[in-house]
Protein backbone atom coordinates (compact mmCIF):
# COMPACT_ATOMS: atom_id res chain seq x y z
CA UNK A 1 0.00 0.00 0.00
CA UNK A 2 2.40 2.48 1.16
CA UNK A 3 4.40 1.92 -2.62
CA UNK A 4 1.20 2.47 -4.37
CA UNK A 5 0.94 5.61 -2.49
CA UNK A 6 4.83 6.53 -3.12
CA UNK A 7 4.06 5.99 -7.01
CA UNK A 8 0.82 7.89 -6.60
CA UNK A 9 2.70 10.80 -5.12
CA UNK A 10 5.38 10.65 -7.46
CA UNK A 11 3.39 10.79 -10.69
CA UNK A 12 1.26 13.85 -9.12
CA UNK A 13 4.78 15.70 -8.35
CA UNK A 14 5.77 14.87 -12.46
CA UNK A 15 2.50 16.08 -13.78
CA UNK A 16 2.42 19.84 -11.10
CA UNK A 17 6.12 20.15 -12.43
CA UNK A 18 4.13 20.79 -16.20
CA UNK A 19 4.34 24.03 -17.18
CA UNK A 20 0.08 24.68 -17.39
CA UNK A 21 -0.70 22.35 -13.74
CA UNK A 22 -1.49 25.47 -12.37
CA UNK A 23 -4.67 25.50 -13.95
CA UNK A 24 -5.73 22.35 -12.41
CA UNK A 25 -4.89 23.64 -8.75
CA UNK A 26 -6.61 26.45 -8.89
CA UNK A 27 -9.69 24.79 -10.47
CA UNK A 28 -9.59 22.33 -7.63
CA UNK A 29 -9.14 25.06 -4.84
CA UNK A 30 -12.31 26.48 -6.04
CA UNK A 31 -14.65 23.39 -6.47
CA UNK A 32 -13.33 21.82 -3.21
CA UNK A 33 -14.83 25.01 -1.62
CA UNK A 34 -18.37 24.34 -3.24
CA UNK A 35 -18.91 20.29 -3.70
CA UNK A 36 -15.80 18.32 -4.34
CA UNK A 37 -15.05 16.40 -1.57
CA UNK A 38 -11.05 16.32 -1.30
CA UNK A 39 -9.42 18.96 0.94
CA UNK A 40 -6.70 21.15 -1.69
CA UNK A 41 -4.24 20.33 0.81
CA UNK A 42 -4.04 16.55 -0.69
CA UNK A 43 -3.01 17.95 -4.47
CA UNK A 44 -1.18 21.38 -2.91
CA UNK A 45 1.34 19.40 -0.90
CA UNK A 46 3.06 17.77 -4.62
CA UNK A 47 2.80 20.93 -6.24
CA UNK A 48 4.60 22.61 -4.17
CA UNK A 49 7.05 19.96 -4.39
CA UNK A 50 7.24 20.62 -7.61
CA UNK A 51 7.34 23.94 -7.32
CA UNK A 52 9.11 25.11 -4.41
CA UNK A 53 10.51 28.38 -5.35
CA UNK A 54 6.81 29.85 -6.24
CA UNK A 55 5.34 28.49 -2.44
CA UNK A 56 4.14 32.28 -1.56
CA UNK A 57 2.49 32.89 -4.94
CA UNK A 58 1.20 29.07 -4.94
CA UNK A 59 -0.45 30.11 -1.53
CA UNK A 60 -2.06 33.54 -2.27
CA UNK A 61 -3.80 32.35 -5.88
CA UNK A 62 -5.19 28.53 -4.21
CA UNK A 63 -6.54 31.17 -1.44
CA UNK A 64 -7.97 33.73 -3.77
CA UNK A 65 -9.79 30.78 -6.08
CA UNK A 66 -10.36 28.90 -2.40
CA UNK A 67 -12.57 31.97 -1.13
CA UNK A 68 -14.20 32.36 -4.96
CA UNK A 69 -15.39 28.93 -5.11
CA UNK A 70 -16.50 29.94 -1.02
CA UNK A 71 -18.15 33.40 -2.56
CA UNK A 72 -19.97 30.85 -4.72
CA UNK A 73 -21.42 28.35 -2.38
CA UNK A 74 -22.20 31.46 -0.07
CA UNK A 75 -24.74 33.32 -3.03
CA UNK A 76 -25.98 29.49 -3.17
CA UNK A 77 -26.97 29.12 0.12
CA UNK A 78 -28.17 32.34 0.49
CA UNK A 79 -30.37 32.41 -2.88
CA UNK A 80 -31.92 28.67 -2.04
CA UNK A 81 -32.41 29.67 1.29
CA UNK A 82 -34.13 32.72 0.83
CA UNK A 83 -36.31 31.06 -2.43
CA UNK A 84 -37.45 28.16 -0.17
CA UNK A 85 -37.90 29.88 3.17
CA UNK A 86 -41.28 31.27 2.67
CA UNK A 87 -42.46 28.26 1.41
CA UNK A 88 -41.07 25.77 4.16
CA UNK A 89 -42.87 29.02 6.95
CA UNK A 90 -46.30 28.05 5.74
CA UNK A 91 -45.46 24.48 5.97
CA UNK A 92 -43.57 23.78 9.35
CA UNK A 93 -43.80 27.46 10.90
CA UNK A 94 -42.42 26.27 14.32
CA UNK A 95 -39.61 25.00 12.58
CA UNK A 96 -38.62 27.22 10.68
CA UNK A 97 -39.07 30.21 13.99
CA UNK A 98 -36.90 27.70 15.98
CA UNK A 99 -34.21 28.01 13.13
CA UNK A 100 -34.37 31.62 12.35
CA UNK A 101 -34.04 32.39 16.42
CA UNK A 102 -30.85 29.60 15.81
CA UNK A 103 -29.56 31.52 12.74
CA UNK A 104 -29.77 35.08 15.18
CA UNK A 105 -27.41 33.59 17.82
CA UNK A 106 -25.49 31.62 15.45
CA UNK A 107 -25.13 35.10 13.87
CA UNK A 108 -23.19 36.47 16.88
CA UNK A 109 -20.43 33.56 16.55
CA UNK A 110 -20.44 33.74 12.57
CA UNK A 111 -17.29 35.17 12.36
CA UNK A 112 -15.90 32.27 14.40
CA UNK A 113 -17.53 30.10 11.93
CA UNK A 114 -15.82 31.13 9.05
CA UNK A 115 -12.15 30.72 10.67
CA UNK A 116 -13.01 27.38 11.72
CA UNK A 117 -14.22 26.50 8.41
CA UNK A 118 -11.27 27.94 6.16
CA UNK A 119 -8.68 27.08 8.84
CA UNK A 120 -9.57 23.64 10.04
CA UNK A 121 -10.15 20.18 8.56
CA UNK A 122 -14.31 21.47 9.16
CA UNK A 123 -15.64 21.27 5.65
CA UNK A 124 -14.84 24.80 4.23
CA UNK A 125 -18.14 24.31 1.78
CA UNK A 126 -20.53 23.65 5.02
CA UNK A 127 -19.31 27.13 6.33
CA UNK A 128 -19.93 28.77 3.38
CA UNK A 129 -23.43 27.65 2.43
CA UNK A 130 -24.29 28.11 6.16
CA UNK A 131 -22.94 31.55 6.20
CA UNK A 132 -25.28 32.33 3.06
CA UNK A 133 -27.97 30.79 4.58
CA UNK A 134 -27.50 32.21 8.02
CA UNK A 135 -26.65 35.71 6.00
CA UNK A 136 -23.15 36.75 7.83
CA UNK A 137 -22.05 39.70 5.99
CA UNK A 138 -20.77 39.55 2.43
CA UNK A 139 -18.00 41.45 3.51
CA UNK A 140 -17.18 39.93 6.78
CA UNK A 141 -17.29 36.77 5.37
CA UNK A 142 -14.99 37.82 2.73
CA UNK A 143 -11.99 39.39 5.17
CA UNK A 144 -12.00 36.01 7.02
CA UNK A 145 -12.47 34.03 4.12
CA UNK A 146 -9.31 35.13 3.10
CA UNK A 147 -7.27 35.25 6.76
CA UNK A 148 -8.35 31.69 7.94
CA UNK A 149 -7.59 30.09 3.79
CA UNK A 150 -4.57 32.16 3.59
CA UNK A 151 -2.95 31.29 7.08
CA UNK A 152 -3.94 27.20 6.11
CA UNK A 153 -2.43 27.07 2.45
CA UNK A 154 0.01 29.24 3.64
CA UNK A 155 1.73 26.91 6.32
CA UNK A 156 0.94 23.90 4.32
CA UNK A 157 3.08 25.40 1.29
CA UNK A 158 5.68 26.73 3.76
CA UNK A 159 6.49 23.43 5.56
CA UNK A 160 6.10 21.62 2.15
CA UNK A 161 8.69 23.97 1.25
CA UNK A 162 10.91 24.25 3.69
CA UNK A 163 11.55 21.22 4.93
CA UNK A 164 10.57 18.79 1.68
CA UNK A 165 9.44 15.18 1.86
CA UNK A 166 9.84 15.01 5.52
CA UNK A 167 6.77 17.48 5.61
CA UNK A 168 3.96 15.78 3.74
CA UNK A 169 3.85 12.98 6.44
CA UNK A 170 3.57 15.54 9.60
CA UNK A 171 0.62 17.39 7.57
CA UNK A 172 -0.60 13.82 6.63
CA UNK A 173 -0.62 12.79 10.27
CA UNK A 174 -1.03 15.79 12.08
CA UNK A 175 -2.51 18.94 10.13
CA UNK A 176 -6.11 17.80 11.52
CA UNK A 177 -4.38 18.36 15.18
CA UNK A 178 -2.50 21.66 14.71
CA UNK A 179 -5.69 23.16 13.03
CA UNK A 180 -8.13 22.01 16.25
CA UNK A 181 -4.80 23.38 18.36
CA UNK A 182 -4.64 26.78 16.82
CA UNK A 183 -8.44 27.42 16.89
CA UNK A 184 -8.63 26.87 20.55
CA UNK A 185 -6.15 29.45 21.09
CA UNK A 186 -7.89 31.56 18.34
CA UNK A 187 -11.62 31.38 20.29
CA UNK A 188 -9.55 31.25 23.56
CA UNK A 189 -8.01 34.57 23.06
CA UNK A 190 -11.23 35.79 21.25
CA UNK A 191 -13.08 35.50 24.40
CA UNK A 192 -10.48 36.71 26.49
CA UNK A 193 -10.96 39.95 24.75
CA UNK A 194 -14.82 40.33 24.94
Amino acid sequence: MKNLYEKIFNRSINFFSQKNSKIYIYLISFIESIFFPIPTDVFLVPYVLAKKKEYLKIAIYVTFFSVLGGLFAYYIGFFIWNKISPFLTEIFPIFIFKLNHFNEQFYEVGIILIIIGGFSPFPYKITCLGSGIIGINIIQFMIFSLLSRFLRFFLVSYFICKYGDATKNIIGKYINFISIILIIIFIMYLFKLL
